[in-house]
């Protein structure tokens, strides 16, 4: 081989680019480079002949009667790599390539169906990985052009026809057109019905047609439609024969739809056939198989229907039992085991009902559900799918933290805590990632690392979607279940083999694992507690991270429920609302006028009695959360000096991570018995998302205050929003305490690109935005910072990093939209500073007033450049915000909380 190389070059040498058969020649060479890599597995020989083929391509022009040749080779190649590493440029190229060769081949060419149906295959797979919606459209349009392309008596005519179909399903349940999915029945429809009956996959296009029938009655609610899918399911097992790949599958689908027809009518026969045809699933379905956990997950489910129905225990038990074998298919798709999860935790509930429920059981769950978050999380298919799982996530992490609790493993606890909410925070505000450091500093294991975890997770694709594939899509595979078996153990095997690579790295030794505890606290921690409150439907509880000889102290707090936390917050936000402090007032500009948020910073407020629904949060924050708290760590008050206050960072989860503990308290009239006390009084509160935020250094100031370096934004009058009128007395406030330290960006020139630059410079310690801000609870990556040209948003902060950043002050309204369905997490704007690298940031849970905002600005610094001139250098922003406050409340009076418990600190 290697001398058939060397000849084959030499002559190439000697052949003018001009000539007829250079780019044969060129694009032979290609393969046998390629045969080369694959006889030794060197990789410079595969980039050598992606190289070389790309050069036959651009040497041959349209009409070269080698083109085609040149184009199939290094398509060829290109799906090799990207096989090989998952390098999402090479899948772009493919499809780049698929279609030249598409477009060269005239319509009448018997060949040029099939080179749009492998296109369209392309498309599809980028539309997975990506999510990018015009993938799907072109791959629909492309594989129309196949279907009308071929003649009725074609035998990939159905073929072709079932790869329309899927495509128009798949785009009715991501975009919800009912045209889509009314297309896909008809193209599904006509697939069955020119299908030879013995055709092997006659089954499979029945099923085809019974999943997109059931997912119309799914949407309409039309019986004929759930009756007819019944009747062509079964037809499908019927004729399919019981060593068919996709028999399982069928079975599957076959009995959710009898379990929906049982929940629709209520017939007992479907509910025990369902679960006839789901144990036969099972056990047809050998271990290893990749659709295995998946059909365990399906027969817990409808155990537990059944369960619903006559409520006996051993429904239960067998559906966990259930759920636990699906979680312990290491072949099969992380996400389905994580779903298995989700099936424990609700098994467990019903059981806690009973009083049947062994947290100890549920701990090896979780430890192996927590190994698969990060998996889910930072390497699904696509950022939709994996946003799609937080809520999951959310709720498996919680559970978990929940048990650990409950059994004693505090320290596992805290563990479990900090790595689910980096993993959902992160990935809500699509933050930089473990996999994107590994890809900075190692890009070839990344590239396999993500090539083997979507290989993993993209095996139980088409059970999940209700899409089962034809075997002519499957050529040259092994179509048995059990081929399909040694395939999916070598995958797993493999990607364990890999993270064990990763973390014999130099920086990546717990890569995709918790950080142990002794990582995420200073052994005799000085800054006072660190407070987390877990709010799970089974319990509530808090951990206290203390720098006492106990540093770990456990809370319960059983007077507290998830229901009770909901409604506060769900209280708490109509008050909001009806204050005034959510709706928009002043003048906007056209250019914004689509995506203009909610709130306003302008608001106007007015000294009232305090809303009586706002009182009774606070009061049911104090004696339900914060007071048990307090005595358990005997925080009580200390002198008069703010100082002597001490300092606790609560981190709440939750529908309390939405609500103003800081404000917690007994509120009413001077004297009488509602009064009585407040946390304000009793200790100086900063929140922090993460434990991991609390770990950098405090920064300290060798030259005192006026070595400090800042950065001011302004937007007294943003495009689009209402005019900000405080904003000029802010910053001469601030101006006036930093003295001639300043960089002052204002309107016109406060665009991202110019704020981006400025905070990413070096020197730049202290950064002050005064401008319209919003805080998007439903697409949290949304959140942003309204500057005079457009959004600045979390991910594009993270682009950019500070070394020496002391101090963010978001002076910005962050009003809260879309909270109907809130994700687990708050803040999201003073996350991003944070994650940028500030280690203190003072932001608002609401829209703060304009008259405010100048006089907490004033008394912040006054009391930054006090205490760093007398103390010790450091920034002591908790304290100096917690004494602002205290200014403006006697201001405006303690009965108007929507005015001063708006503002927070975040951090150290």
């Amino acid at each position: 081989l290697n001398t058939a190389i060397s000849h084959l070059q030499d002559s190439i040498n000697l052949t003018s680019d001009d000539h007829p058969h250079k780019p044969a020649r060129v694009s032979d060479l290609g393969m046998m480079l390629y045969t080369r890599f694959k006889r030794l597995g060197r990789l410079s020989d595969l980039d050598d002949a992606i190289t070389v083929l790309r050069q036959a391509v651009n040497l041959a022009p349209d009409d070269h009667a080698h083109k085609l040749a040149c184009l199939y080779n290094l398509g060829s190649v290109l799906e090799a790599r990207f096989d090989h590493f998952g390098q999402l440029n090479d899948l772009e190229d493919i499809a780049v390539v698929k279609r030249q060769a598409v477009d060269l081949i005239p319509d009448g060419h018997p060949n040029k169906p099939a080179r749009c149906n492998d296109l369209t295959m392309t498309l599809q797979t980028g539309f997975e990985r990506l999510g990018q919606p015009k993938d799907l459209e072109d791959a629909i349009a492309v594989q129309r052009q196949a279907v009308d392309l071929t003649p009725d008596d074609h035998p990939n005519k159905p073929a072709y026809l079932s790869t329309l179909g899927r495509a128009l399903g798949v785009c009715f349940l991501c975009f919800g057109q009912p045209n889509d999915l009314e297309s896909a029945i008809v193209v599904h429809r006509q697939a069955v019905d020119i299908t030879p009956d013995r055709d092997f996959d006659k089954p499979t296009r029945l099923n085809n047609l019974g999943n997109a029938l059931k997912t119309r009655f799914d949407r309409f609610d039309q019986l004929n439609d759930l009756e007819e899918a019944v009747m062509v399911m079964h037809l499908a097992i019927d004729t399919i024969a019981d060593d068919h790949p996709h028999k399982p599958s069928c079975l599957t689908d076959l009995g959710t739809a009898l379990e929906t027809r049982f929940k629709r009518l209520g017939q007992l026969s479907d509910l025990e056939n369902a679960i006839t045809v789901k144990r036969q699933a099972v056990d047809l379905t050998p271990d290893g198989h990749p659709d295995k956990s998946i059909c365990l997950n399906s027969l817990g489910e409808v155990f537990c229907t059944r369960f619903c129905q006559n409520h006996d225990q051993e429904d239960l038990e067998s559906a966990f039992s259930a759920f636990i074998l699906a979680l312990d298919q290491e072949s099969g798709p992380p996400s389905a085991r994580l779903n298995a999860v989700e099936g424990c935790i609700a098994v467990r509930r019903v059981q806690a009902q009973f009083g049947r429920i062994t947290y100890q059981d549920l701990m090896n769950t979780f430890d192996q559900a927590l190994s698969l978050v990060p998996q889910v999380a930072w390497l699904g298919p696509n950022t939709t799918q994996r946003r799609a799982a937080l809520s999951s996530i959310g709720n498996i992490v919680k559970s978990a933290v929940s048990a650990a609790i409950q059994t004693g493993n505090l320290s596992r606890a805290i563990e479990w805590l900090e790595e689910g909410r980096s993993v959902v925070l992160g990935q809500l505000l699509q933050l930089r990632s473990p996999v994107d450091n590994l890809r900075s500093h190692h890009p070839d294991l990344a590239d396999r690392l993500q090539s083997l975890s979507h290989n993993l997770e993209a095996s139980g694709n088409e059970l999940r979607s209700g899409r089962t594939q034809d075997s002519l899509l499957h050529s040259g595979s092994d179509m048995t279940l059990h081929g399909q078996v040694s395939v999916r153990i070598k995958l797993a095997q493999d990607y364990q083999d890999l993270l064990r690579q990763i973390r014999e790295q130099d920086g990546f030794k717990n890569f995709l694992m918790p950080r142990p505890l002794a990582e995420l606290v200073p052994p005799r921690r000085t800054d006072g507690p660190i407070v987390i409150i877990i709010v799970d439907p089974l319990s509530c509880d808090a951990l206290v991270v203390h720098g006492s000889d106990e540093p770990l102290i456990h809370v319960p707090l059983p007077n507290l429920t998830f229901k009770l936390a909901e409604n506060m917050r769900l209280a708490f936000t109509q008050s909001l609302k009806k204050a005034g402090v959510r709706e928009r007032k002043g003048v906007h500009d056209d250019r914004f006028a689509d995506s203009v948020p909610r709130g306003d910073r302008g608001a106007s407020f007015f000294e009232s009695p305090m809303d009586p629904i706002i009182a009774r949060v606070l009061k049911n924050l104090w004696l339900h959360v914060v007071k048990p708290i307090l005595d358990r760590i005997k925080a009580k008050p200390a002198g008069t000096a703010v100082t002597d206050l001490p300092h606790v960072t609560w981190c709440p989860t939750g529908p309390l991570a939405f609500l103003p503990i800081h404000a917690a308290g007994m509120y009413g009239r001077r004297g009488t018995l509602g009064d009585g006390m407040k946390l304000f009084d009793i200790a100086v509160s900063s929140y922090t998302p993460t434990l991991s935020a609390l770990l950098r250094p405090a920064h300290t100031f060798v030259g005192g205050w006026p070595s400090v370096r800042a950065l001011v934004v302004s937007q007294p009058k943003t495009p689009g929003m209402s005019m900000l009128p405080g904003v000029a007395s802010e910053v001469a406030n601030i101006w006036k305490h930093l003295g001639g330290q300043v960089e002052h960006l204002d309107g016109e020139d406060a665009t991202t690109e110019a704020v981006l630059h400025a905070m990413g410079e070096d020197h730049c310690q202290l950064v002050h935005l005064a401008c319209h801000g919003l805080q998007n609870t439903v697409e949290p990556s949304k959140s942003a910072f309204v500057l005079y040209d457009g959004y600045l948003t979390p991910s594009q902060l993270m682009s950019s990093s500070v070394r020496n950043g002391a101090l963010a002050f978001l002076s910005a309204c962050e009003t809260p939209t879309g909270d109907e369905k809130p994700p687990e997490e708050a803040g999201y704007l003073a996350t991003g500073m944070l994650a940028m690298g500030f280690n203190s940031v003072i932001g608002t849970m609401w829209s703060a007033g304009d008259q405010d905002a100048p006089i907490v600005a004033d008394e912040v610094y006054r009391r930054l450049k006090e205490g760093c001139v007398s103390g010790d250098g450091r920034l002591k922003t908790a304290y100096a915000l917690h004494e602002a406050v205290k200014v403006l409340r006697e201001k405006v009076g303690e009965s108007n909380v929507t005015r001063w418990a708006p503002y927070i600190h975040f951090g150290i």
